[in-house]
């Protein structure tokens, strides 16, 4: 009997190789290899190598709970879990999505791998919006909100994953919140 192989330790051998290589450097070859099937059934299944780089990110995104925060009446708690989530996502996976981006003006056919997190991001900027409409959160484009609350997490996170000995702190997720909606609450 064959073994069976499933799309997730495909996804996973894929992801591996572009954090490890880049989308240029991580082969079909390399990723069949790595999950023990064909480079064939690789085909098969995802047809294009960026096909199957957009198929293992938005597997990625899938778990995350990123997509599923949902307004619970208190925004300082909502957006805590958003740093939250995000961060933990991150943890598990971070170092996959600076590498597609910095390949993307390269290899255009990657755009479509952006696909999963964008729905993520939106849903954030959903959540944001709600406490807009709520007249809880002053108003502003809610994606660029989004920016503002996870950009620095995301800067933070690279830098310390860059240097490693870097003096940089984690952050303080409450205390970053915390200044957010100082600068965003309706008075």
């Amino acid at each position: 009997m064959p073994k069976v192989v499933t799309d997730a330790q495909i996804f996973e051998a894929m992801i591996q190789a572009v954090v490890e290589r880049g989308y240029a450097g991580a082969t079909t070859r390399q990723v069949a290899d790595a999950a023990e099937v064909s480079e064939v059934t690789l085909f098969r299944r995802f047809h294009t190598k960026a096909q199957l780089v957009a198929e293992a990110v938005a597997y990625e995104v899938a778990q995350s709970e990123m997509h599923t925060i949902t307004p619970t009446g208190d925004v300082a708690a909502d957006l805590l879990r958003v740093v939250e989530t995000y961060s933990n996502t991150d943890a598990r996976r971070g170092e996959v999505f600076p590498a597609i981006l910095a390949d993307i003006p390269r290899y255009p056919e990657l755009r479509d791998a952006l696909k999963a997190p964008f729905t993520s991001v939106t849903a954030v900027g959903n959540l944001i919006a709600h406490y807009q409409a709520k007249n809880v959160l002053r108003q502003e484009h809610p994606l660029h909100a989004v920016s503002a609350l996870l950009g620095p997490i995301i800067i933070i996170t690279m830098m310390r994953r860059a240097n490693p000995d870097s003096p940089i702190p984690p952050p303080d997720f409450s205390a970053h919140v915390e200044a957010f909606l100082e600068g965003r609450k309706c008075r």
